[in-house]
This record gives structure tokens, C-alpha cells and sequence, in this order.
């Protein structure tokens, strides 16, 4: 009776270090990969502004289309928000990746020692944003308010008409340097030399390069550093005289597109995660 009893207490034993064991092995969910594991991305085509889904403020559906149509036909005030319909998903989408990136950068800090995958990935965000340590990194992976991308966007494309943005998803008419990259040819040329274009697979794509392109380039160091001390859109507004060649003209045209728009009042909107389906 005895002997039984010690038999049973000492399989417990062991059957608790067992299940101990087994939970410090299996990978915890923090809060990045819960984030992506929540947010389930529709990718559709549009074949006309009808294929556009209206959006359901504060929370937005994560849509990537991946092919837009042309709002030129349309009466202004639908276009505009067929333009804001089509374009704010993939701008949350690409913001919510940088905040998934900077909360794994968050976790690397808190590492005695980093781990294989962790020194591997902390490489590679140095290598695509240009930085050289991880304070560097952090000025570079944060965002701004999405009514800045948006006027950007309305600008660039002439609210959705520009044939870069229907011939190749490209947003903010970022140039091409590299033959071997999707790209198309502008018209026009810069001292005889022809100027080429991005193209991009869905429109998510072409706001996360443009977040790249902020996060790399010199002409915006003003711009990261005043976003880390403001999120005042008509303040950084004018640390973005380097992005046009038009220079302060480009400022005075986001600030009213902004105003005019009512813009400001999309910072605030977020994206719909399965959770809050």
C-alpha cells in the first residue's frame, strides 16, 4: 500500500516537469504574432468603382486590391470617397506591419542574448532601412498620420487618374533605378534621359516601399525626426519640401488638400481585425 503510493506521487512528479517542459518549449504569442494572426487580408481586383468597398469607420476592412480602375468618369464628390475607399486599407495594412515590427524590435531589446532568428531579422531591417543600430532603426520604422499619405496620394495620382497608378498601382510616382524591378517608362525625360516608374503587385505594396523610401532618404531626415516629436499633420507637413520639386508649392497643396478634405479625421481610423468581426 505504501510502495503504490509513493509509485503515484512520484508519476505526478513527473508528469508536471513533463507538462512544465513542454510549455517553456512552445513558442508564447506575443503581441506580433497575435496582431498577424488576427488580421485576415481580402486581395480582389477592381474592374470598375463599383468593385470598391465602402468603408465601415472607425474600423476598416483590411482590402488590397490589386488592381484599380480609373474614377475619372465619376461626379467629384463620389470620387473622392471611392479614392478614400480604395486607398485607405492598404495604408492601415502597411502601418500595422510597422507596428508589428517595432513591437518584435521592442522584444529584441529585452534579450540577454539575441537568438539566431532574431539577430538574422534585426539584420535585415538594418540592411532595407538603412540603419546602422537599433536606436536608428526605431526613428525609421515609425509612421505618421495616415491624412498626410492620403493627401500624398491624392496629389500624386490626381485622385486616381494618373496612368502610373492605373497601369502599375503606383501611388506616390516613385521612380525606378534598377532594369531587373517592374517598372514603366514616363513620358518625359530628365536631361535626355528617360524616367521610369515602379509597378507594384497590389497598392499595399506600393505604400510599404513608400514608407521605405521615407525611412531611407536623405532629403526626409527632417521629416522622421520631427514625427517622433508631433503627430500634427499640418506641422510635419512642412518638413516634406523635398518630396516634389515644386518644394514649398507642395506644401501649401497637401495643406489644403488636407483642410478641404477633412482629412484629419482618418488618423483615427483602424483596421478590422478577426477579433472585431
Amino acid at each position: 500500500m505504501y510502495l503504490s503510493v509513493r509509485v503515484t506521487i512520484a508519476t505526478l512528479v513527473v508528469l508536471l516537469l513533463l507538462t512544465l517542459s513542454l510549455t517553456q518549449l512552445s513558442p508564447s504569442k506575443d503581441k506580433t504574432s497575435a496582431s498577424q494572426a488576427a488580421l485576415k487580408i481580402t486581395y480582389k481586383p477592381i474592374h470598375s468603382p463599383d468593385d470598391i468597398e465602402a468603408l465601415t469607420p472607425p474600423l476598416i476592412k483590411p482590402v488590397a486590391y490589386t488592381r484599380v480602375s480609373t474614377l475619372a468618369t465619376l461626379e467629384a464628390g463620389t470620387k473622392k470617397q471611392k479614392f478614400f475607399d480604395m486607398i485607405l486599407p492598404a495604408v492601415l495594412i502597411s502601418k500595422q506591419r510597422l507596428e508589428d515590427k517595432r513591437g518584435r524590435l521592442a522584444k529584441i531589446e529585452t534579450m540577454a542574448t539575441r537568438d539566431t532568428d532574431s539577430e538574422l531579422w534585426l539584420q535585415q531591417q538594418f540592411k532595407r532601412y538603412k540603419a546602422k543600430d537599433i536606436n536608428q532603426l526605431k526613428v525609421k520604422l515609425a509612421d505618421h498620420p495616415t491624412s498626410i499619405i492620403l493627401a500624398q496620394a491624392a496629389l500624386e495620382t490626381g485622385w486616381g487618374t494618373s496612368r502610373f497608378f492605373l497601369e502599375g498601382n503606383n501611388i506616390f510616382g516613385i521612380w525606378s533605378f534598377n532594369p531587373r524591378e517592374p517598372r514603366m517608362r514616363a513620358s518625359q525625360t530628365r536631361e535626355g534621359k528617360p524616367i521610369y516608374v515602379k509597378r507594384y503587385g497590389s497598392l499595399i505594396e506600393a505604400v510599404d516601399d513608400y514608407f521605405v523610401i521615407i525611412a531611407r532618404g536623405g532629403p526626409y531626415r527632417e521629416f522622421r525626426e520631427a514625427r517622433i516629436q508631433t503627430n500634427d499633420p499640418l506641422e510635419l507637413i512642412k518638413h516634406l519640401h523635398y518630396y516634389s520639386e515644386i518644394g514649398d508649392e507642395y506644401i501649401s497643396r497637401l495643406r489644403s488638400l488636407i483642410n478641404r478634405n477633412k482629412m484629419i479625421r482618418f488618423d483615427s481610423y483602424q483596421l478590422q481585425t478577426a477579433d472585431a468581426i
